[in-house]
Parts: structure tokens; sequence; C-alpha cells
């Protein structure tokens, strides 16, 4: 059984599956094989900084140190503000009652989408509570970790009337100047070349 998520909107709640959309599905993909003149596939590898050392694929590994260069398990590991002090760890969503925030449906149009999502329904009494509640013309703005984090992501809940999908990125916030372009002054030239002088020197 997928694991389900809880929304509340209004008042109202539904419980949700949440599905990400393979895009490779929808769009296909394109693998790429490299063989050698015998017709052996080939293994991808690197050469090392020394420009003599061949590396496979796999033989390489991320460590993290300390300032002694001992290594240090990922469990040991804290998350700190720089201020030092700890964040806020934020649920999983399937943890807790998401709020869902009715907004104008625009406002998916400032959302870096990153992952798309379709919910299912285990009941059909779910499904209709969503369905009735989620209009069409708007759109639900929600905060989602698909795990406890530090970080969430901005989200949506969009719907069609008949499929409910999940939008979730970065919401991006547009800055505007204000126009502090100073017109200039255009001199009347008439009245300037009055003014000037004659230098009779010159006939």
């Amino acid at each position: 059984m997928a694991r389900q998520a809880a929304f509340n909107i209004g008042g109202s709640i539904f419980r949700a599956g949440i599905n990400k959309i393979d895009r490779d599905k929808i769009y296909g993909y394109v693998e790429e094989h490299t063989y050698d003149i015998n017709g052996d596939e080939c293994s991808m590898g690197s050469v090392l900084n020394d420009g003599s050392t061949f590396v496979l694929s796999g033989a390489t590994a991320i460590k993290k140190v300390d300032e002694q260069l001992h290594e240090v398990e990922k469990s040991e590991i804290k998350t700190v503000k720089i201020d030092g002090s700890e964040p806020e760890l934020i649920p999983s969503v399937f943890d807790i009652e998401s709020q869902l925030k009715e907004d104008d449906l625009e406002k998916v149009l400032d959302l870096q989408v990153e992952l798309a999502y379709q919910l299912s329904f285990e009941n059909d009494a779910d499904r209709d509570i969503a369905l009735s509640k989620l209009k069409t013309d708007k759109a639900y703005s929600f905060v989602y970790n698909y795990r406890a984090d530090y970080e969430a992501a901005d989200a949506y809940i969009i719907s069609n009337g008949k499929e409910i999908f999940a939008l979730t990125g970065t919401a991006l916030k547009f800055e505007f100047l204000d126009n502090k372009t100073i017109i200039p002054i255009e001199e009347n030239e008439e009245e300037s070349a009055e003014e000037e002088d004659i230098d009779f020197s010159m006939f």
C-alpha cells in the first residue's frame, strides 16, 4: 500500500498517495553505448590529475573529513545556521496534516518546477472530497518535504476536475526597482543662441 498524505482544505480532510510522474515514460529517453573495434562494450572511467592513473566508474567515492583529515560519519554531521544555532526540522508531508491555502492559479507560473506528482486515492470518499473542494481555476499552496529535513520545497496542488496534481519546486520572487531616471531638461535652442555673445573677430 502506497504511503498516504493528509490534506486539510477549509476544514475538510482527504488522504491521497503522491506518485511521481516519470518524465522518461512521457517523453522517452536515450541510452548511449560505446563499443571497441572488436564489438565489446566499453566501460566508463576517469583519468586522475597525474595524467596516468585510470580509475573505472564506481571506484571513487566522496568522503567527509574534519580539520585533522579524519573521516567523519554522516550520522555525526549536524546542520547549523550561520549564527551557530540549530535550525528547525521540517517534518515529512506524510507525518503531518498539510494545510492547503487557496491562491491564484497564475502563482503556479512563478514556481520553478522540479518534480510533478499525481495524487491517487484508495477510496472514493477521499477522491470525492478532493474534487469537490479543489477549484479548477485556483491553486492550493502547501509546504512539501518527502522526508523530514531542514529545508522544504514550495508546492501547489491543482485540479482539472478529473485528476489532481502536485507541483513542487522553488517559488521565484521578482524584485522590481523604482524608476529613478532623471528626465533631462531640454534647453530652448533659440533662447540659448540669443544669450551667446557675438565674437566680431570671427567676421
